[in-house]
């Protein structure tokens, strides 16, 4: 890895077996590239060490993605040196990527919400009804109607979706209280 003239980095020669890089690596080196032929020539001690701890990093990182050693000409000193790709490898990841459902925590929270929502709910519900008769029913609707797209978009959140699964099962039960209520 070198810098050539008209701020290029020249990775020198790609093997048969080099995987593509990774697109953000390509950017770092372009931006790191810019940056020294700005810095190379007439840049302070600072903007210096700065530029050749920059270049040493992205040749680990490109080692790393190459999954080789690489060498890496210093474009203030000129020196060149091998680095080596690292012994240790990315970090391991699991294939889904994702965290373990925490059930016993989100269903706590899911019912939690679910009595919170049922308990509000026949409240408010039973005081506009004897307030306003049977008004109560379009009022509830219109609040299900409103929050639906909310706890709909909410269900792939992972703390969130838990009390959106709890609201929405609380508005289910209150409705079926507030019609058992009417009828007896």
């Amino acid at each position: 890895m070198r810098l050539a003239s008209g701020g290029r980095v020249l990775l020198g020669e790609r093997r048969a077996g080099d995987p593509p890089l990774p697109g953000e690596l390509e950017d770092a080196l372009r931006e790191w590239a810019a940056f020294a032929v700005r810095v190379a020539g007439s840049g302070g001690p600072a903007e210096r060490e700065m530029l050749q701890r920059r270049g040493r990093q992205l040749a680990v990182r490109l080692a790393d993605a190459l999954g080789r050693t690489v060498t890496y000409t210093d474009p203030v000193s000129g020196r060149v040196e091998a680095v080596p790709a690292p012994q240790t490898g990315p970090i391991p990841r699991r294939t889904d990527d994702a965290e373990p459902t925490p059930w016993a925590t989100g269903l706590t929270i899911s019912a939690f919400t679910a009595v919170v929502v049922v308990v509000g709910d026949v409240a408010v519900s039973s005081a506009f009804a004897e307030a306003f008769g049977l008004l109560w029913v379009p009022a509830n609707i219109l609040v299900a109607i409103g929050l639906a797209p909310s706890l709909h978009l909410l269900r792939f959140t992972p703390f969130w979706r838990w009390p959106a699964i709890g609201t929405a099962a609380g508005l289910v039960i209150a409705w079926v209280v507030l019609l058992l209520g009417q009828l007896g």
